[in-house]
């Protein structure tokens, strides 16, 4: 809900979403810098597929 309150800027919204992930993706995600939270999440999205492409090999 943090998030969406006034006054919250695009990289502080980002950073909000980033210190929410599991520890395995949280980390990547954080090493990228995100801007934005599109950015987050795109960034969130790819390193989950990741780890699900790396458990099912």
């Amino acid at each position: 809900m943090a998030c969406h309150a006034p006054g919250v800027s695009a990289r502080q919204r980002a950073e909000l979403f980033v210190g929410g992930l599991p520890d395995h993706i949280r980390v990547d995600v954080e090493m990228r810098r995100p801007q934005d939270l599109q950015t987050a999440m795109y960034y969130a999205r790819a390193f989950e597929r990741r780890v699900v492409a790396i458990q099912q090999a």
